[in-house]
């Protein structure tokens, strides 16, 4: 942050457990409902920046809607690919 002047993050939903509890609830699939990490993260380095005095803008996405909600294939390995690089060119 301090070399370059910004930061890109790309965080795996599955990290939320390790850093704050879920619920411990099932979905209709009997899947774990995870915690939800991204605006916890937001939160807390936003908290952080402020204590530092130090200026920040987070622009906060969730691709919850971008990502189809099926069984994988490869398609959706290349997407999630360019959706990546994209958000990268975009910092």
């Amino acid at each position: 942050m301090r070399t370059k002047g910004h930061c890109v993050m790309v965080v795996a939903e599955g990290c939320g457990d390790t850093l704050i509890q879920s619920s411990g609830e099932k979905d209709a699939g009997g899947n774990k409902i995870l915690a939800d990490v991204g605006p916890w993260l937001k939160d807390t380095i936003t908290a952080r920046f402020k204590t530092l005095g130090l200026p920040l803008t987070i622009k906060y996405i969730d691709p919850t809607y971008m990502i189809r909600s099926v069984a994988a294939n490869s398609y959706d390995s290349t997407y999630c690919s360019v959706l990546g690089q994209m958000a990268v060119h975009g910092a």
